[in-house]
């Protein structure tokens, strides 16, 4: 049952093997081919980012990048949320508390500052890679990060990051894997199980950062902490929008000053609220910390098998990616959404 821990998670929750398997195999489903379709727009859409960017040698042209950007978002989250709604349709996951589209627990300003602490505190460890980077350089930018410090602070520099990093993403992003993924887990998953099976992915996928430089090491482990941060905020709150607005507060292009001012307000909330903030952690430790986050680690077996099978049969991996959408919904149509029942 909902208890005060968790806002967003079923009344009665569907405990048990098979439902746990589908609700895993439907996120991987759906996730993969909204990835998928972004790899395969990169091959089609011009001009790409590396040429908008200037990375290959030509004039740099942010307007035409924030184009590609449209296309390529246009492509891989429209796919997602297309499929998404279409699954949820078939199964009965139709209303807004389902997709943390409300206000959960929280009234309008409480929303504001989950966003804004979320932002500043789970924020600061990539702030401050940015704001070292500036400063006392630790390692190596990513070959975007080091365009974009070379560009014009003009309205294509800010159309572009609006569109690729702090207006535009946020939402979709969250949308992608702390509204629908994570309400589709916890229909058969511990909240703890949801938290980790969306966190780790979310963080793999910022595949520009896996290199052994510091700074990008720093970056990557940045990514993990806010992912966590933003999942066991929905489960808490009951809502995406906290999630929405630190991570647009998070990606917001931070010179050295703004840098450390965002250091210092998040220092600051830090100390000022120090007895709640430690409370909600130690909330978030016992959500995570239980047997049953452990023994949801047994569905992943099949799904890895399933991956290592289309990574060894390329040539049948169409076949093999119909038959988890085939198995999904078969399992969709049997255990119907948990999130049918209203709210006691």
């Amino acid at each position: 049952m909902t208890s005060s821990q968790t806002a967003f998670q079923p009344d009665a929750p569907q405990r048990g093997y098979l439902p746990a398997l589908g609700a895993g195999l439907e996120v991987v489903a759906l996730i993969g081919a909204s990835t998928t379709a972004a790899i395969m727009a990169q091959q089609f859409i011009t001009p790409s980012i590396g040429e908008a960017l200037g990375l290959t040698g030509g004039e740099q042209d942010l307007l035409a990048g924030s184009g590609t950007l449209l296309q390529m978002f246009a492509m891989q989250y429209g796919i997602l949320l297309i499929l998404a709604l279409a699954f949820g349709l078939v199964r009965g996951r139709r209303t807004a508390r389902s997709y943390a589209l409300g206000r959960g627990n929280l009234t309008l300003t409480g929303i504001f500052k989950w966003g804004i602490a979320l932002g500043l505190i789970a924020g600061a460890p990539g702030t401050l890679v940015l704001f070292l980077q500036d400063v006392a350089p630790i390692g190596q930018d990513t070959p975007i990060w080091a365009a974009l410090r070379e560009a014009e602070r003009d309205v294509s520099f800010w159309t572009f990051l609006f569109i690729g990093s702090f207006g535009l993403v946020p939402p979709l992003e969250e949308l992608t894997w702390r509204s629908y993924a994570i309400g589709r887990l916890t229909e058969a998953l511990a909240p703890g199980a949801a938290v980790l099976f969306t966190a780790i992915p979310f963080a793999l996928l910022h595949v520009q950062y896996a290199s052994t430089d510091p700074a990008m090491i720093a970056t990557s482990v940045s990514v993990m902490i806010v992912s966590l941060a933003f999942a066991f905020a929905t489960i808490r709150t009951g809502t995406v929008w906290p999630a929405i607005i630190g991570h647009a507060l998070t990606n917001f292009p931070a010179d050295a000053w703004l840098g450390a001012i965002q250091l210092l307000a998040g220092l600051a909330l830090l100390i000022v609220f120090h007895r709640p903030i430690g409370r909600e952690v130690r909330e978030w430790a016992r959500l995570f910390f239980r047997t049953s986050t452990l023994m949801a680690l047994a569905v992943l077996a099949p799904i890895a098998a399933l991956g290592i099978l289309a990574v060894m049969f390329q040539a049948y991996a169409i076949w093999i990616l119909a038959m988890v959408v085939f198995a999904t919904l078969a399992l969709g149509l049997v255990y119907r959404s948990a999130w049918r029942q209203s709210a006691s």
